[in-house]
């Protein structure tokens, strides 16, 4: 078992990361392109929401700067 599972793990990187036809590459890109900005807004949208929770925290103490 344990002189196979390189020679597994090898066969399922070479399925899974190389393309057989240009149509294949571009799909796969295609993918990464359309998919590859989620973790990038979901940061921003967590950022913003903190900051509009530390502007209301700062707002609402006493002798804090509101204009």
């Amino acid at each position: 078992m344990t002189a196979h599972f390189p020679a597994r793990i090898r066969a399922w990187f070479a399925d899974t990361f190389y393309c057989d036809t240009p149509g294949q590459a571009a799909d796969a890109m295609a993918d990464a392109t359309r998919w590859g900005w989620l973790p990038a807004l979901s940061g921003v949208a967590v950022g913003a929401d903190q900051a509009r929770e530390k502007h209301l925290d700062s707002a609402a103490e006493p002798g804090g700067m509101s204009g």
